[in-house]
């Protein structure tokens, strides 16, 4: 049951893909993979035990003011007792309401330019357990800051009106939910973010629309020590334009791994990471292939990721 819904939304998701337009990406949904908590709420908890991560990206290496991202997330599922036990098997003994609970915090700040952004989300999550599978429902609260420098600019007309005077901030509070079904070799997810239409202060007269989100992947064990996990994630933004990432991650040994992606705003990403004791260590290079990459040596990051990987897990 749960592979043939998993196939049906790769369906739907390609078709859906095919009518895709080319739109300036937003860096928060690029890392959808490594802060999943920052993307669909739904997520949070759903590795069964804590996880955290911090991650460093450069865009457009080699052009002046070009943006970088710092991102962090963490996620848990409350309680002394997973819902399932090691054979995936419902565990109807000691089974309570806080350890269908998962908790999620992610954090950004990006500076693209004049324009920096800071952001939180808090994010709560329910797990349902099904026969060999979950679903949860997430909803979440984000803050968000934002902040025009006027002092990196060089205008061609100083004091130009339009300009203003070159310093504006402002700062809201939005809400987003997600859906999430999963089991050992699938996941499925939809979320919904930025559900209050507020004015971007930004841009006058313009409000923030909703971002539509629809991702997917199976996990495929065909060989032993290697695993492929090819997924979909698809998004239709506050813009009105679509876009997509096609994503295949090859696992060697069942703890390291190499990723490989093409993104719907022409570019190509590589990322591998080793995993060290409980942590993760990774890179990330993307190509653009536009005519910016005749400026610049491409998109660099860096992951750390902790994964303490504990079943057992005190409550608050």
């Amino acid at each position: 049951m749960g592979t043939r819904i998993v196939y049906i939304f790769f369906g739907v998701a390609f078709v859906l893909s095919v009518e895709n337009c080319f739109a300036q990406h937003n860096i928060i949904y690029r890392n959808h993979s490594l802060h999943q908590v920052l993307v669909n709420p739904a997520t949070a908890g759903s590795e069964f035990f804590p996880v955290a991560a911090l991650s460093y990206q450069k865009q457009w290496l080699g052009i002046s003011q070009s943006p970088g991202t710092i991102m962090a997330s963490t996620s848990l599922r409350m309680g002394n007792f997973d819902f399932y036990n090691p054979k995936m098997f419902i565990s109807k003994s000691n089974l309570k309401t806080q350890e269908r609970i998962g908790l999620g915090l992610g954090i950004y700040s990006d500076r693209n330019g004049p324009v920096t952004s800071r952001g939180m989300n808090l994010a709560y999550a329910y797990h349902i357990a099904l026969s060999n599978s979950r679903l949860s429902f997430g909803l979440s609260g984000s803050a968000k800051q934002s902040a025009l420098d006027g002092s990196v600019w060089d205008p061609i007309t100083p004091g130009d009106p339009l300009l203003g005077n070159g310093n504006e901030s402002y700062f809201n509070f939005n809400a987003n939910v997600g859906v999430y079904y999963y089991g050992a070799n699938y996941f499925a997810g939809f979320a919904a973010n930025h559900l209050i239409p507020l004015e971007n202060k930004l841009e006058s007269g313009e409000n923030v629309k909703q971002d539509y989100i629809l991702h997917g992947g199976y996990l495929f064990r065909s060989m032993e020590d290697i695993k492929i996990e090819p997924s979909i994630h698809f998004r239709y933004l506050d813009y009105e334009e679509f876009e997509f990432d096609l994503q295949a991650k090859i696992y060697f040994q069942h703890i390291h791994w190499v990723t490989l992606a093409y993104r719907s705003y022409k570019a190509l990403a590589v990322m591998g990471g080793l995993k060290v004791r409980q942590f993760y260590l990774a890179y990330y290079y993307e190509a653009n292939l536009s005519p910016v990459i005749k400026y610049s040596a491409g998109t660099h990051g860096l992951h750390i990721g902790l994964n303490l990987g504990m079943r057992r897990i005190e409550g608050f």
